[in-house]
């Protein structure tokens, strides 16, 4: 197998187009610049997924200032503990890299945000109280055996004789990640449960132990803790953004045209 030329020299391999967005190509040395600012060796669709947005935040006229940027920069070397010039400079040539690639990288990730802001513009709020359901939490104890005898007689005991769930959970359950605790799952969504228990839970008072119930390779009980009805908090409000972004970007990504040179140039060479 022989290296592909140009010319009737060999074309370097820092100089091959990996992706191409709309005609528009990000090089292979390129990617590995940007993999070295985020520390990680991972998809090669990512790439293609921030050219898109980089095109889109353009069409859609975002602009970032330099100041900005350079206090992203900034904000980088300090959570890489980076303050000294020589750390910096040392780090960034152990990955082949420069400032001017983590600014690169903030960039980009400013412009995206932005973008984000303006393509969920009003629609958070509107989607929260669609699914207002699916963001509710609560915090659950459960007991698993499998033996559907034993969890029916701890189920008996818990609901007529008052004995304590937590205590039976640390006796009993066969859950090795949770009994330590006394059952203790700790706050999950509706989503999270299987779909036989979720509704009954939820509707269910603090203490109210339910089932049993099928679960993987035997059977569970479970007892309510507390409940925590959904707000439109920050948290809540990010996790809506970015669900709405990622299905706006999705959609967009399906439509432009995606090609990856690097692996038809790989295949040529094979040949």
């Amino acid at each position: 197998m022989s290296p592909r030329t140009e010319g009737g020299n060999p074309i370097p391999s820092q100089e091959i187009t990996l992706v191409q967005v709309n005609g528009a190509g990000v090089s292979l040395s390129q990617v590995a610049r940007q993999l070295g600012v985020a520390d990680r060796l991972d998809f090669f669709g990512e790439f293609a997924r921030r050219e898109l947005a980089r095109q889109l935040a353009i069409r859609e006229g975002i602009r970032t200032v330099p100041e900005d940027i350079q206090r992203d920069v900034d904000d980088w070397r300090y959570r890489h503990r980076l303050e000294r010039v020589e750390d910096t400079e040392a780090w960034l040539l152990a990955r082949g890299i420069t400032l001017g690639d983590v600014a690169e990288d903030a960039q980009l990730k400013r412009m995206e945000r932005a973008l984000s802001d303006k393509v969920v513009d009003g629609r958070i709020q509107p989607y929260f109280a669609q699914h207002k359901l699916d963001f509710d939490e609560a915090e659950v104890c459960w007991i698993f055996h499998r033996d559907r005898d034993v969890i029916d007689e701890i189920g008996l005991q818990a609901r007529e004789d008052g004995a304590d769930f937590c205590r039976m959970a640390r006796e009993y359950s066969q859950d090795e990640r949770t009994r330590p605790s006394g059952g203790f799952v700790g706050r999950v969504r509706r989503g999270q449960l299987p779909k036989g228990i979720a509704a009954r839970l939820f509707a269910a008072t603090p203490g109210e132990v339910l089932g049993p119930e099928k679960a993987s390779g035997g059977f569970a009980l479970y007892m309510l803790q507390r409940n925590f009805p959904a707000i439109l908090d920050d948290g809540v409000s990010d996790e809506i953004r970015n669900t709405l972004f990622s299905q706006w970007l999705q959609s967009e990504y399906q439509r432009a045209e995606i090609r990856y040179p690097v692996w038809e140039t790989v295949k040529e060479n094979q040949e």
